[in-house]
C-alpha cells in the first residue's frame, strides 16, 4: 500500500497533466484527470498517520500551487466560453432580424385571409 508522499506526487503528477489538457482544450482527459487527482489525494488524507509532517506540509503546498494553477486555466475557459456564447447569441438575433426583415411579413400576409 502506498504511503501519504507516494500518493500526493502521483496527484501531483496528475495534476499537471490535467493542466496540459486544459490548455489544449481536452476537456476529456482533463475531467478524468481531474477525478483521478481527487481519488488520490483522498487516500493520501486517510493514510496521513506515520508521515513526517513537514513532508506532508510541503506536498500540500505544492499541491494547492497547482490548484491555483488548475483554477486560473479554468476561469480563462469560462470567460472565453462566456464571451462566445455572447457572439453567438448577437449573431443568432441579427439572423432572426434579418430574416423577419426579408421575409417575414409577406409570408403571415400569404397566409391569412383577407376576408377572414
Amino acid at each position: 500500500m502506498a504511503n501519504s508522499l507516494t500518493l500526493l506526487d502521483k496527484a501531483l503528477r496528475i495534476g499537471e497533466k490535467e493542466l496540459e489538457a486544459l490548455k489544449q482544450g481536452d476537456m476529456d482527459v482533463a475531467g478524468e484527470a481531474a477525478t483521478e487527482r481527487e481519488h488520490l489525494i483522498s487516500e493520501a488524507w486517510e493514510f496521513r498517520s506515520g508521515v513526517d509532517r513537514d513532508e506532508l506540509q510541503q506536498k500540500l503546498i505544492t499541491m494547492q500551487s497547482v490548484q491555483a494553477q488548475l483554477t486560473d486555466e479554468l476561469k480563462q475557459l469560462h470567460a472565453s466560453l462566456k464571451s462566445q456564447l455572447v457572439e453567438s447569441k448577437k449573431k443568432s438575433a441579427g439572423y432572426r432580424g434579418y430574416s423577419q426583415a426579408s421575409g417575414g411579413a409577406s409570408m403571415t400576409s400569404m397566409c391569412l385571409s383577407k376576408q377572414g
